[in-house]
């Protein structure tokens, strides 16, 4: 199964360093949903205002995968 790696720009824990085995890239993108979802959980509201983060999901290879882009204004 090829590795998956979730880096966030803009939001703590930057660089994922492990990386998660998946089966392609729509369970990657997937997992990128979900965890844009829990990172929004955890941040407490902290976003609202705040930079934008960005999820960048990149394959074994370095290849962009996909990215997701989370911001909150008011």
């Amino acid at each position: 199964m090829p590795r998956y790696f979730f880096n966030v720009d803009g939001a703590p824990n930057p660089v994922d360093e492990d990386g998660i085995d998946l089966k392609g890239p729509e369970q990657a993108r997937d997992a990128a949903v979900t965890l844009a979802g829990e990172m929004l959980q955890d941040a407490d509201g902290r976003f609202w205002g705040g930079p934008a983060w960005r999820l960048n999901v990149i394959d074994e290879t370095g290849a962009t995968v996909c990215r997701l882009t989370i911001t909150g204004e008011t």
